[in-house]
């Protein structure tokens, strides 16, 4: 059967479905809208093909409906436009646009858009926002969690990276700054939501139960280490804990992540994916691929951008013009939040509340900046149901404090100044002095916790050198099922060769 256009099929399934007969008025033809089973919608386009596919067929149905009531007209009136409606509109494939007789630019200087504002709960000095909008309470014991972790995460950083220093192993990078982000979308999601990492989310990692001894042995490459030593250190993974393996190329996890959302979407399984990016990620290719699937499919994916000022040493200000990285999100049709992620409350808050919109569940919406027509709200509270599953943006703003990783000096291209003007702002100070006022903390607990965690840090390092490296006949497995015949040719030549020239491997490195 030959396809017809668009208006055309989208008129011929509304009065397939009743629509004609049913539909008095907008608020009933959105109503009507969202009570259509997707079964309904396949069996009606069914008869009428789409080169799109049945799925975004259906989507584009829906989508047409609300936006036919957001803006008061009568939603059969597509496939069919009056002369006023023709005069007015131009209807494309891809919606009904509004005509205008005026020449005139939008963004730039001209006419900048509003800048999106940065949610907070929690001031630089730990005391609440007044009437900060908190729809997701922490109560003590979650308080102290997080805390905890945050707590624990800035010393295992701090003593990992002097290990580092000290030559027991080659590369780290810390996430100094940035715990309140890391902890507070970690307390925020549910465990088994897939987390596709860049490489500054260990915390999330800590969250869900990744030892101190795990996160050691990875790090010094030995036999305990599920990569047997194949990843550089900090290229954590653990299938256990829904955390995909990181990849040292920037963005590159950012289309994964929308693949395995939509697979959650296409499998009915209520679950969300997660990706963390940071600021220079997102002037990658990949990035703007991802947010463009993810809208167009409806992908339950959380996108995380830990804006901490910095691509390595590129400031913001030569990375992107614009309204940051949020700027993008309603440009997509995504709906964008722009939150403090030096408040682990702030995030933790965010964070639930896109995972529900993420899922098409009811959220509250305090403090959410929508797409127009997603859905979501302006800057005040109240319930809302979003249309059904679909990415959301969120722009954490933090501070790097520390250095970008081991092999980078910082100070060759900020000020000592500005370093430590961000460092008087810890989130983890931050927080403390928040639950110091509510008295669920005191100094007492404050040393007891940083000087055990020392001390377990230290234990983790020294059981983690005791443990032999990986044998070098593993770097050629794990990659097929049966080893081939070429890589099994490749293995007995290079194992003959160490055998000959007994120097070129590490002596700690066992041959077979």
């Amino acid at each position: 059967m030959r396809s017809r256009g668009s208006s055309a099929m989208l008129a011929h399934v509304v009065k397939t479905i009743g629509a004609f007969g049913q539909v008095k008025d907008t608020s009933s033809a959105t109503a009507l809208a969202f009570s259509i089973s997707c079964d309904r919608i396949d069996t009606s386009i069914r008869f009428y093909p789409c080169s799109i596919g049945p799925e975004l067929w259906g989507m584009s149905l829906r989508r047409h409906l609300h936006f036919c009531s957001s803006q008061g007209q009568a939603a059969v009136s597509v496939g069919s436009p009056s002369s006023s409606t023709t005069d007015n509109f131009l209807e494309v494939p891809g919606g009904r646009l509004p005509y205008t007789s005026q020449l005139q630019f939008v963004g730039g200087s001209e006419t900048p858009a509003p800048t999106i504002p940065c949610y907070r709960t929690i001031d630089s000095t730990g005391q609440d926002v007044p009437d900060a909008h908190v729809p997701y309470p922490i109560s003590q014991e979650l308080s102290l969690r997080m805390y905890t972790c945050m707590a624990r995460l800035q010393t295992m950083d701090t003593m990992f990276y002097e290990a580092q220093r000290q030559g027991r192993f080659s590369f780290y990078l810390t996430c100094q700054g940035e715990e309140a982000t890391n902890i507070g979308s970690a307390a925020g999601l549910d465990n088994k939501d897939m987390v596709f990492a860049q490489y500054r989310e260990q915390g999330v990692l800590l969250w869900r139960g990744y030892t101190l001894e795990q996160f050691a042995n990875q790090l010094l490459g030995n036999a305990k280490e599920p990569g047997k030593g194949r990843q550089m250190p900090i290229h954590y993974g653990s299938p256990e804990l829904a955390y995909q393996t990181i990849s040292s190329p920037l963005a590159t996890q950012m289309p994964h992540a929308v693949g395995a959302a939509y697979a959650y979407k296409m499998d009915r399984i209520s679950q969300v994916s997660v990706v963390y990016f940071g600021d220079g990620a997102s002037s990658e290719g990949d990035a703007h691929a991802a947010f463009n699937f993810a809208a167009v499919l409806g992908a339950p994916v959380i996108f995380i951008c830990r804006n901490n000022g910095y691509a390595i040493s590129t400031p913001a200000h030569e990375q992107y013009k614009g309204d940051g990285i949020a700027g993008r999100g309603p440009t997509y049709g995504i709906p964008t939040l722009r939150v403090d992620g030096g408040d682990v409350r702030a995030v933790y808050n965010a964070v639930v509340a896109a995972r529900a919109r993420a899922l098409g569940m009811p959220y509250n919406s305090g403090g959410v900046t929508s797409a127009p027509g997603t859905g979501g709200g302006g800057l005040g509270g109240g319930s809302e149901t979003s249309l059904g599953p679909g990415p959301v943006l969120l722009e954490c703003m933090s501070y790097r404090s520390g250095h970008h990783s081991t092999s980078d000096d910082s100070t060759r291209y900020r000020t000592s100044e500005e370093m430590r003007a961000w460092r008087a702002r810890d989130p983890v100070a931050r927080f403390r002095t928040w639950l110091v006022r509510r008295g669920w903390w005191d100094e007492a607990q404050e040393a007891a916790l940083r000087r055990t965690t020392r001390v377990q840090v230290l234990e983790a390092l020294d059981a983690a050198a005791q443990v032999p490296k990986p044998n070098l006949s593993t770097l050629f497995t794990d990659v097929y099922d049966t080893m081939p015949p070429h890589l099994e040719a490749q293995r007995a030549q290079a194992l003959e060769f160490v055998r000959r020239n007994p120097s070129v491997c590490p002596s700690d490195v066992p041959i077979e």
